[in-house]
């Protein structure tokens, strides 16, 4: 029976964590545990706790067969504790999501869903890291359902060592989603991001704010096929080394 974590940046109590969830736990032969922070923990990169310690806590989720778990900590605290500690053995899978709001281009590097799928790979385990472009949406269901399958053919096939899938899905009802495209990283840009106000005490502070800028992002890229109306899935290597730029800067001669 293979082993199923589900993680997130949402928090454990999250709707979108809880309709993947309930969806998993329909599918023949899984053994899911869900274990995710104890509160939303969204935009916070890769970060993991060292000074001080995390408290899970099982908590009680109204219709769940599955073991939930929830961790004072980041997302990658919860993945990376669930994966070496709390489980009852190593996991065939992990699935971060189903996130509220889009993880698209560039926003990966901030996104705590997709950090928290990372733990996966780091640790030797085959992720999927899932997002639904809406922060208001309710149905979580077609991105469920979409996941499920996936999580079918990533258990039979196999991922590349240090690979992970970032999967977007349009919220759209299910008969206007046109398809899936497999796609490349594209970029996403902000303009005005950051509010200044002054407290009463005449200090300024800052919200970070702004909205999306106009960027050309190419059909193959994740960005374009949201916004067209496909589910978008786009392989993620642990691996950023720019292989052909090292004997370039070989080239330097750099010293000290």
């Amino acid at each position: 029976m293979a082993l199923v974590l589900l993680t997130n940046d949402d928090g454990i109590f999250a709707p979108g964590i809880n309709a993947l969830r309930a969806r998993m736990e329909r599918e023949e032969g899984l053994e899911v545990w869900a274990v995710a922070p104890d509160r939303e923990r969204s935009a916070s990169g890769h970060a993991i706790t060292m000074y001080r310690p995390l408290f899970p806590v099982r908590v009680n989720i109204p219709g769940a067969t599955a073991p939930c778990i929830s961790v004072t900590g980041t997302p990658a605290d919860a993945a990376k504790l669930a994966i070496e500690a709390l489980l009852p053995r190593r996991p065939d899978l992990v699935i971060s999501g189903i996130n509220r709001g889009a993880n698209l281009g560039t926003d990966i590097f901030y996104s705590g869903t997709v950090a928290a799928a990372l733990e996966g790979p780091i640790l030797g385990v085959p992720a999927i890291a899932v997002s639904l472009d809406s922060h208001t949406a309710e149905d979580y269901s077609v991105a469920a359902d979409f996941t499920a399958g996936l999580a079918r053919r990533v258990l039979a096939e196999g991922l590349p060592e240090g690979t992970l899938l970032n999967v977007n899905v349009p919220a759209r009802p299910r008969s206007e989603i046109k398809g899936v495209r497999v796609t490349r990283v594209g970029r996403r840009l902000y303009r005005d991001q950051w509010v200044r106000r002054v407290h009463p005490r005449g200090q300024e502070y800052y919200w970070l704010a702004g909205e999306l800028a106009e960027v050309s992002n190419g059909r193959e890229s994740d960005v374009a096929a949201v916004e067209d109306g496909y589910i978008s899935v786009t392989p993620i290597q642990l691996d950023l080394t720019r292989y052909d730029q090292i004997e370039r800067i070989r080239s330097w001669e750099i010293s000290f």
